[in-house]
């Protein structure tokens, strides 16, 4: 107890920066599956039998992009090719159909196209995705609480019509990255067309054409950031009023380009709490509410559903080359980690084939699903719905956890509910890393490890200056 204490108040302290937990456990661990041992029904047919309430999220991931941002580390790949573009969509909508038993069997909640930048996509693409997603779950617009897509302000601008289309077939939400409101900032890392001018326009289309949730972000961070240049973001992003904003401190992984070359000097010190503090001031006093540590919604409209149901431990069936899936009995991919155009051919191939399977992942068992609740979501957890998958074998550490959270004002216990603070909302990754396994958090430092060295040996053939990126080891970065 005293030791955790300690811990924590050192953490907090020293202003330690964590990656956003945003998934556990975190894709660094997974690993290559035993060949022929997993089955995708049987899986999605073990995790069926765990829930009362079967309901699901369906995320279909599109690789393409026009630009690689350098401190991005998702799935992409640069193409504007439209056939691959049209073989691509072919592929993904003969998986959806090859999901049919499994998306029927529960009750669809979200639908979610992230990337990448699905907006690359022609209107006939989401045509086709959306029809097949019709044909499979014919109700999908009356159960659906979001159906959602990931742009960027140019893709917007460039085709209004394209995107008022969207709104037709159903979207109520989209993601249009931000980042910034200083060109300079954007200009370094690495995004071309996306200047104020470019925001502001895409701003107005989307509140034009009505769509219901406008979500944008912005990055604390970029090099060459001050104080003033972050309140000038802010400000002018709080007066632009869109639905839904998140607020992400940059965290170069070391799968990123500016980690691999060792070009791009960002920060990552204890002052961006600071910024961290002026963003949800701000945000508050223009009548917004904090949803999650990192984001920030209008009451009634904003928010991002399916983020939250899967926080909540509804299960989540991605679909895609890149895409992860989310069970209580095992998370997993059909797909190689790395992206490239050949992994792209092979997944178009394969899904065409109906040859996808499991082939990376981490197998969950009752601690880990545990753990995965309480990493993800203490925003509003009721202790009692983690009994039945063993919560007794590990009490006595999370009681610890919870004891110095409490201790230190990050946490409310109402009987066995356990809520976040406003000052719990701040330091909710430092918080969710505690309660990591040492199994999970074994892999993790594994994976990065190796990064590590593949980049310093990158580096030095390149001549490139040494940096210290970390993975969510807070021992490594405190």
């Amino acid at each position: 107890m005293n030791t955790l204490h300690s811990q924590l108040a050192q953490y907090i302290d020293q202003g330690v920066i964590p990656p956003y937990q945003y998934s556990y456990p975190p894709r660094s661990t997974y690993r290559p599956l035993e060949s022929g041992k997993w089955n995708i029904s049987d899986v999605w047919a073990r995790d069926l039998a765990n829930y009362q309430t079967p309901e699901l999220n369906l995320y279909l991931h599109v690789p393409f992009c026009n630009v690689k941002c350098g401190f991005c580390n998702l799935y992409t790949i640069i193409s504007t090719d439209e056939d691959v573009y049209d073989a691509y969509t072919d592929a993904l909508c003969t998986q959806i159909r090859d999901h049919a038993e499994i998306i029927q069997a529960r009750r669809l909640r979200t639908i979610y196209i992230g990337g990448g930048t699905p907006a690359l996509l022609r209107t006939r693409h989401f045509e086709q995705i959306f029809d097949t997603i019709g044909e499979v779950y014919p109700n999908w617009r009356s159960t659906a609480e979001e159906v959602a897509v990931e742009a960027t302000p140019d893709s917007i601008v460039d085709d209004p019509d394209g995107f008022a289309r969207l709104l037709q077939m159903g979207l109520t939400r989209a993601n249009i990255g931000i980042q910034s409101l200083v060109p300079q900032e954007i200009r370094e890392a690495g995004r071309r067309k996306s200047g104020e001018d470019v925001i502001r326009k895409a701003i107005a289309i989307v509140k034009e054409l009505g769509l219901p949730d406008l979500s944008t972000d912005l990055i604390m961070g970029f090099a060459g950031q001050t104080p003033e240049s972050w309140r000038h973001s802010v400000d002018e992003l709080a007066a632009l009023e869109p639905t839904t904003i998140s607020t992400y401190f940059l965290t170069v992984r070391p799968d990123a380009w500016f980690s691999k070359t060792g070009s791009y000097q960002y920060m990552w010190q204890p002052e961006l709490y600071e910024r961290y503090d002026y963003a949800r001031k701000v945000f508050l006093e223009h009548g917004y509410v904090q949803e999650g540590s990192v984001r920030y919604k209008k009451p009634g409209r904003g928010g991002y559903v399916q983020k939250v149901l899967t926080f909540h431990g509804v299960p989540l069936l991605g679909l895609g080359v890149g895409a992860r899936s989310y069970t209580s009995v095992l998370d997993y991919m059909t797909g190689s980690v790395k992206p490239s155009t050949a992994e792209v051919a092979d997944y178009i191939d394969k899904a065409r084939n109906h040859e996808l399977r499991p082939v990376t992942g981490f197998e969950l068992t009752g601690e880990e699903i545990v753990r995965k609740r309480l990493v993800l979501d203490t925003f509003d957890l009721d202790l009692s719905e983690l009994d039945r998958f063993g919560l007794d074998t590990i009490r006595s550490e999370v009681d610890a956890v919870l004891d110095a959270a409490e201790s230190h004002g990050l946490i409310h216990r109402l009987g066995r509910r356990v809520q976040l603070t406003p000052k719990g909302f701040k330091y909710r990754d430092i918080l969710s890393w505690m309660f990591y396994s040492d199994h999970v958090t074994g892999l993790d430092r594994d994976y990065y490890e190796g990064l590590h060295q593949a980049n310093k040996r990158a580096r030095k053939n390149m001549g490139a200056t040494p940096v210290r990126i970390t993975g969510i080891d807070l021992r490594e970065s405190a």
